[in-house]
């Protein structure tokens, strides 16, 4: 039985940026030769591809898998690189079968290569199906870095691939859009996560003016775009054709209060938008909800900024129950410790407190409703002890909620 061949042709070369130890991105540019595709069988169906050599597959796969159990360091670069490059032009000759403008299909080939024991993402916008991402980890060093190769169409003619080393690699978003420009007629941008608790990343490619290569146009090694984790949705707010993103983030815990585990946490949405040098922010916000506005309303009190804290009530008089109560008194770290909220419900319109004040700890029940479309105060109060027969400590009973109550 003769051995199909290996993939081939290298990428011309392959740079790094060294200032940048901790996120090295590199571009891997260079036009491939069109490579021919053989297969003994016909399409399954109408819009399908041939049905890929499995015996092919197979060798090329254990070959890149053995590349990567001898991967050295977490570096993708050097001889580690030959690994990943197997599974790029793997990936080019699955999707090259497609043909030019299919390339939305390639989504379904994902299953495929999991099956042969290799870690990768395929990613396809489905207004661009000229354009397809395919992101190979190694699948035995979680703290490698990752290669993600663009797939695009050259004139239809021939399917070319360029390849990029991601930091992280995990969760890629892809957007690709048409800018009308003659210099970079096509623009596009991945985001990518490191693993665990990482951060988020970014990258803008432009495509050259004859459609023959992408430069990368913006990062996070030089500019502050994202740079956070948080999830990253693509939106055309004004409805012009080119997107804009949108990040939510969690900021750092505000050490005043304690959120309990599966409480709704602080949320910092922001908005992203392409000017002429790039993508800049255009909008951070906290996001509204009850416990955000809860935290405003104590900081309010603490800063003695009354008429502001005014604003966050359903009735004025709360302001002075809560400072009568030593609200706005205490600034210890874990002052406030939410001990749980309204049962069954992922997002609660009540929560219990504990508060541990001038005149001791005292828990309280905090209500919220809506004004004008916004969350405010609407009571507060002590919840009253229970003593269940046969449990020796004192609980607390179910939260009250009388229309407009409040204790100091």
């Amino acid at each position: 039985m003769r051995h199909p061949r290996r993939p081939t042709g290298r990428p011309a070369s392959v740079v790094y940026d060294g200032r940048r130890r901790a996120a090295r991105l590199a571009i891997a540019a260079g036009t491939l030769a069109a490579a021919a595709w053989a297969c003994a069988t016909p399409a399954r169906a109408q819009g399908a591809w041939p049905a890929p050599p499995r015996d092919s597959l197979r060798l090329w796969a254990a070959e890149a898998r053995t590349g990567f159990q001898a991967a050295v360091g977490d570096s993708a670069a050097g001889r580690n690189y030959h690994a990943y490059e197997i599974v790029g032009h793997m990936g080019r000759r699955l999707m090259k079968a497609l043909g030019p403008g299919r390339l939305s299909m390639a989504r379904e080939l994902n299953p495929m290569l999991d099956s042969l024991g290799l870690d990768t993402d395929i990613r396809v916008d489905p207004e661009q199906p000229s354009f397809a991402l395919l992101m190979v980890r190694n699948p035995g060093r979680f703290t490698a870095e990752a290669v993600g190769y663009l797939y695009w169409w050259y004139r239809d003619e021939d399917l070319r691939m360029q390849g990029v080393v991601f930091k992280g690699g995990m969760e890629p978003q892809s957007r690709v859009w048409w800018t009308g420009k003659q210099d970079r007629p096509y623009e596009w941008v991945i985001t990518d996560e490191e693993r665990g608790q990482g951060t988020t990343h970014f990258t803008l490619f432009r495509l050259n003016g004859v459609g023959s290569a992408w430069s990368i146009a913006q990062s996070d090694l030089e500019d502050h775009v994202l740079g956070e984790r948080g999830e990253v949705v693509f939106t055309d707010l004004d409805r012009d054709g080119a997107p804009e993103m949108v990040q939510w983030t969690i900021p750092k815990t505000d050490s005043l209060f304690d959120p309990c585990s599966d409480c709704p946490r602080l949320m910092i949405e922001k908005t992203w938008i392409e000017r002429s040098a790039g993508f800049t922010l255009f909008d951070s916000r906290v996001l509204p909800s009850p416990y955000a506005t809860f935290v405003a309303f104590i900081r309010f009190l603490l800063d003695n900024h009354r008429g502001e804290a005014a604003k966050l009530v359903g009735d004025p008089s709360l302001v002075t129950s809560a400072l009568s109560a030593g609200w706005g008194v205490t600034r210890k770290p874990g002052t406030w410790v939410i001990e749980y909220g309204e049962q069954g419900e992922r997002w609660p319109t009540w929560l219990e407190m504990r508060f541990a004040g001038p005149q001791g700890v005292k828990r309280y029940v905090v209500h919220f409703g809506q004004r004008d479309g916004h969350w405010i105060v609407q009571s507060f109060i002590e919840p009253k002890p229970v003593k269940r027969p046969g449990v020796g400590p004192v609980e607390h009973g179910p939260a009250p909620r009388p229309p407009g109550a409040h204790k100091p």
